[in-house]
């Protein structure tokens, strides 16, 4: 007798099924909607990445893993979840830092801003209006920037 066992993700869900069909047990695995995500920002050397993230941005930690081929930091994010980890194909700085940005949403954009100058971050733009909003009654705005390992990032209006 074979057994399985299936693992799944919290954040995809799935209905299993077991049907008896021709003498045996078969799993029928059909997935549902996609209900979230977790970014994953991999690291050479998360321990520094993530006090970039813990102080400079003031990200609220969440929890870390810690075991001997796998740790990192869990950052919580609105209602979704940055993780910070090492990975062992991750070395130096992002030689492709516009593959993908993340955006952050705050109130004061402006703010964040000269905050985030302050605090010796290595700035790309200074706040624009976004191109979505340039023509409608309500602006938002955004601003560019990286962080230590190259990985670009935008504060962004929330409204």
């Amino acid at each position: 007798m074979n057994v399985f066992f299936i693992a799944l993700h919290p954040i995809i869900l799935a209905e299993i099924s077991l049907v008896f069909s021709s003498g045996r047990f078969v799993v029928i695995l059909s997935m549902k909607n996609i209900s979230g995500y977790q970014i994953l920002v991999w690291s050479e050397n998360p321990d520094k990445l993530q006090k970039f993230y813990r102080d400079t941005l003031e990200l609220k930690p969440q929890g870390e893993l810690s075991l001997p081929d796998d740790y990192g930091y869990s950052f919580k994010v609105g209602k979704q979840r940055l993780w910070i980890g090492k990975h062992s194909e991750v070395s130096g700085k992002n030689p492709d830092k516009f593959r993908f940005i993340i955006n952050f949403y705050v109130d004061d954009v402006h703010a964040w801003h000269e905050k985030l100058i302050r605090r010796g971050v290595r700035m790309l733009t200074k706040p624009f209006m976004t191109p979505p909003t340039r023509d409608k009654k309500e602006k938002r705005y955004a601003f560019t920037f990286f962080d230590p390992e190259g990985n670009c990032l935008q504060i962004m209006s929330a409204k």
